[in-house]
């Protein structure tokens, strides 16, 4: 651990990857997957980090689509989202680097918690969809499951797991219907969802700031 805590840059398979060590010791290993929006990249999420307890190894992913000066995608935005398939391999190839680094480490974790925002968001959903065995909580700000998913799961598929859904009501990008109709099925197919929204647009509220600490706490 560097002596100022700062989070350090290494390299997993070509994937350039922020990693934070936790602060705090407790009796299980906890892992947190930072996952950034579209034109992110794997500084940006920090901030959100700090109300996060502080025993969790933090990793932030930069995401391998790059469309500018320090701006990257998970993928291109196109006017359809991209099917479920697309998303596997993606989940797929982030699992892969995040379980390699943990077994280098020695980090001995059965499940990783997450913490996505926007596209962020989509993939983290992506994540407690496709790998349910392999995610513990998840926290989904400002995102939404694409509608063309659902169907792709059988009635009697379940997630149950806890889901912290945290959106704006005046959020222009992504409209805050779509956050309560990945909430509503969410909770129909089993998850523990706590939604906290605030009169703010595409970006996390004070007041869901705090919900989110509680939430991982």
């Amino acid at each position: 651990m560097n002596k100022s805590n700062t989070p350090e840059r290494i390299t997993i398979q070509d994937w350039p990857i922020r990693v934070k060590q936790p602060t705090k010791k407790s009796e299980v290993d906890r892992v947190l997957l930072l996952l950034h929006g579209h034109l992110g990249n794997e500084n940006v999420m920090w901030i959100l980090a700090n109300p996060l307890p502080k025993d969790y190894y933090m990793l932030a992913p930069r995401a391998p689509v790059r469309l500018g000066e320090d701006q990257y995608s998970w993928h291109e935005i196109q006017p359809q989202w991209p099917d479920i398939n697309h998303y596997q391999k993606l989940t797929e190839q982030l699992l892969e680097r995040v379980d390699l680094w943990a077994e280098q480490n020695m980090i001995d974790v059965k499940k990783y918690d997450v913490l996505g925002f926007s596209q962020g968001a989509v993939m983290a959903y992506a994540l407690a969809l496709l790998y349910p065995e392999r995610i513990g909580r998840i926290a989904a700000i400002a995102g939404f499951i694409p509608q063309s998913w659902k169907s792709q799961f059988a009635d009697d598929f379940t997630v149950n797991k806890p889901i912290f859904v945290a959106h704006g009501k005046q959020d222009d990008i992504i409209p805050i219907e779509k956050a309560h109709q990945a909430a509503e099925w969410l909770t129909e197919k089993g998850a523990q969802v706590s939604f906290c929204e605030a009169d703010t647009g595409h970006k996390l509220s004070a007041n869901c700031f705090n919900g989110m600490g509680d939430f991982f706490g």
